[in-house]
């Protein structure tokens, strides 16, 4: 059997079917929370076409180390690195590290996660419609609060 990775989405990676759109496969699919960190939508896009103030999901820590974020995490085989790593543009756009995140039944796991070069962030950047509405239908894998906090996030169009 050839090796596994698990690899933590909170962007929009954590639609299923947008997963899937993009090549990828899983051989499990769980929620899971990392703690004392919080997404953010700051990461600069790469195209010049984009929308002005459009700002990329990204994570930060939270500036008192306190709360947590949530997403999915996928497990799958290790043959999607590269793919992922070029969804990312790892190493240019994002950096990649491995972190400890917590599953619902209060087991650490270890998962790949992706965050924006220090380069790549802006301020003031805000997400998209077509993003928040790919967030929208992942409801069943985030709590009421942190998915109505989500949906609060103003867009830029």
């Amino acid at each position: 059997m050839s090796d596994t990775i698990n690899f933590f989405a909170y962007n929009e990676l954590m639609n299923e079917a947008h997963f899937k759109k993009n090549g990828l496969e899983y051989i499990e699919r769980i929620t899971v929370t990392l703690s004392a960190w919080r997404i953010v939508f700051n990461k600069l896009p790469v195209g010049k076409d984009a929308p002005e103030g459009l700002g990329l999901p990204n994570i930060e820590p939270t500036p008192n180390n306190a709360g947590m974020m949530e997403g999915v995490l996928y497990k799958m085989d290790e043959s999607f690195l590269p793919k992922l790593d070029e969804l990312f543009d790892y190493p240019r756009e994002y950096t990649r590290k491995l972190m400890n995140l917590n599953r619902h039944d209060f087991t650490i796991v270890k998962g790949a996660v992706y965050f924006a070069q220090p380069g790549r962030i802006g301020k003031k950047l805000k997400p998209n419609k077509a993003m928040m509405k790919l967030y929208r239908s992942s409801k069943k894998d985030m709590s009421m609060l942190y998915f109505s906090r989500l949906m609060n996030t103003r867009t830029c169009d």
